[in-house]
Order: structure tokens, then C-alpha cells, then sequence
């Protein structure tokens, strides 16, 4: 006993004729009058008589129908409350950002899974891409905001985004007066160096060693807010996420842009390959790609647009 046989048996009994039932659900007489034949044999017993001008009940079919018409009703309500439940969020979902990111990102990433999915029980981890990447391998992550490469067979990488990085440098004293920098102004500064734990530091260490900037390191910091403190305290300048830069309210840094060749990174958005994208990781997405994109807050001198990058290229070493 199926359910659309079920259905199909209820629009028979209403219409009361199968070629009527037939034209209202769209299909063929055959094919219907089969699916009631299936029913029947599934009954054990004839649930129409076949009269001149049309079908009636039998005593089977009478005790059948309001036994259809409730279990049609459940299965409605369910799909009803389903649908709801999908769009509402219900149930866990864990997504992680690596360190550099999340202060940026995962304030407004949260904010809009509330909005859009009230009822889903988000959880949030912080940590570093290796860490990430095997949580989600191993199913104890929905999603992940990382940057690029990512290279793992059971993970899915998204780009959603590209940043620049900028050079972020004390308020007052080694450039106070620059809207840009060059790089072999640069090269002649301290520089504070994120560590090499991150892909960030990594990246940025990748930039500095292509373009000889790396001979100068006055001290090196495990936590992205470490740098920038040091930086504001003058102790040197240093590269930093162009979206730190739209957050930093700190009147002692300041951030500028290479006057040429900018370092940029990829941010993605990673999921378990072979699993569909929901609801709620959709709404994530889109909320990471916005916080990219956002153009107010900056406290860049100079803001100029720039054409994204042909996929394939290695954004940091060109």
C-alpha cells in the first residue's frame, strides 16, 4: 500500500469516475486504473464497483477511505512541518574559521544563520586550518571559513572571496604622512611577523621571501591581535587582512597599500565533499562572501577597485 495510491484511490471516490479522477491529477486512465489495481491487491479485495456512468464505493472501499484520508493527512502535515523545520534551521550545525578570519567574519556570519534559521542550534570553532580541515573530514564540522589552498580529498572548496592584504604601520612616526608604500620602503623597515602556524603567516612569509622583505624581522607574534598591538606600540610595521583594517578603531595604527603588487588571499568556504549544501550552510556562505565585500569602515587612505584574479594563480607570490 503506497501513498500515492492512496491519493489516487481518494480522487476516484471524490470524483467518482476514473476518467474525471484521471484528468484532475493529470494522468492517463491506464495508469491510474492500474494503480488502483495495485491497491486493490494490496487490499485483498475490489474497492469500486465499475457502473455504466461511473465508479461507487464497495464495503471495502468505504472502510478504507476515512483510514486513507487520515494517513494522506499525516503525510501532508509531516512534508508541511518538514519544509518548515528545514527553513527554521532545526538542528546542529558546527562551522569553524581559521583565527584570522573569524574576529572578522563570524560576528556577521552568526548574526545572519540567526536571522534566516531561528531554531538551528549553531556552534562555532575557532582554530587552525589543519585542525579545521581534519574536523571536517572526520564529520565534527559542517563547514569551515579557511583560506586557499586547501587541499584534501573528502573536503569541497568554495572561493568565495579574495582580500587584499595590507601593511598596517604605527599612527605616528614611520610613515605618518604616506597614503602608500613601496617595496623597497619596505624592505627598509622592522617588521612584526605573524607565525608560521598559521596560514596566514605562511602566506605572508611566501610574499616577503619572493620579494626580498624578510631580512628585517624585528619580532614574531602567534596571534594576528599581538601583531597589531605590537605594530601600534611601534614596534615595526607588518602585512595584516585588509578586513582588520575596517575593524581597527585603535588610534595608533594606521594601514596603507603597496604601491604596487599587492598580496591578496583567497577565502573559501569548505564543506564534506559529496554532501548537499542545506539551508543553513547556504546562509553562511552568502554571509561570508557580504562581509568580504563590504566596502564601508575602512580606514585605508585610498580605496581603488581591483580585478579579481584568473583562478589557478598564486595570488601571494606574484
Amino acid at each position: 500500500m503506497e501513498l500515492r495510491q492512496l491519493r489516487t484511490f481518494l480522487a476516484v471516490a471524490d470524483a467518482g469516475s476514473i476518467s474525471r479522477a484521471a484528468e484532475r491529477l493529470n494522468l492517463t486512465q491506464p495508469s491510474l486504473s492500474q494503480q488502483i489495481r495495485k491497491l486493490e491487491q494490496s487490499v485483498g479485495a475490489p474497492l469500486f464497483d465499475r457502473l455504466r456512468h461511473g465508479v461507487a464505493l464497495t464495503d471495502a472501499g468505504r472502510a478504507l477511505r476515512p483510514r486513507a484520508e487520515r494517513i494522506v493527512a499525516e503525510a501532508d502535515a509531516a512534508a508541511a512541518e518538514l519544509r518548515a523545520d528545514v527553513r527554521r534551521g532545526v538542528g546542529r550545525f558546527a562551522i569553524g574559521a581559521i583565527p584570522t578570519i573569524a574576529p572578522y567574519v563570524l560576528p556577521q556570519v552568526v548574526a545572519a544563520v540567526q536571522r534566516a534559521h531561528p531554531a538551528c542550534q549553531l556552534e562555532v570553532r575557532e582554530d587552525l586550518t589543519e585542525n579545521l580541515v581534519d574536523a571536517l573530514a572526520d564529520e565534527r564540522l559542517d563547514a569551515a571559513i579557511v583560506s586557499t589552498p586547501i587541499v584534501h580529498d573528502r573536503v569541497r572548496v568554495d572561493v568565495v572571496g579574495e582580500e587584499r592584504l595590507v601593511v598596517v604601520a604605527p599612527a605616528a612616526g614611520l610613515l605618518e604622512d604616506a597614503a602608500t608604500i613601496t617595496l623597497a620602503e619596505l624592505r627598509a623597515l622592522p617588521r612584526v611577523s605573524l607565525h608560521e602556524m598559521h596560514c596566514l603567516g605562511r602566506q605572508i612569509e611566501g610574499f616577503c621571501s619572493v620579494r626580498r622583505v624578510g631580512s628585517n624581522v624585528s619580532c614574531r607574534a602567534t596571534q594576528l591581535a599581538t601583531v597589531l598591538e605590537l605594530v601600534g606600540a611601534g614596534v615595526g610595521v607588518s602585512l595584516a587582512p585588509e578586513m582588520a583594517s575596517r575593524r581597527d578603531t585603535s588610534p595608533n595604527r594606521r594601514y596603507l597599500r603597496l604601491s604596487r603588487g599587492s598580496p591578496s588571499r583567497e577565502v573559501a568556504f569548505a564543506t564534506l565533499r559529496g554532501r548537499s549544501r542545506g539551508a543553513v550552510a547556504a546562509t553562511a556562505a552568502a554571509a561570508v562572501a557580504e562581509a568580504l565585500a563590504e566596502p564601508q569602515g575602512s580606514t585605508l587612505d585610498e580605496v581603488r577597485p581591483r580585478a579579481p584574479l584568473a583562478r589557478g594563480r598564486q595570488p601571494l607570490e606574484r
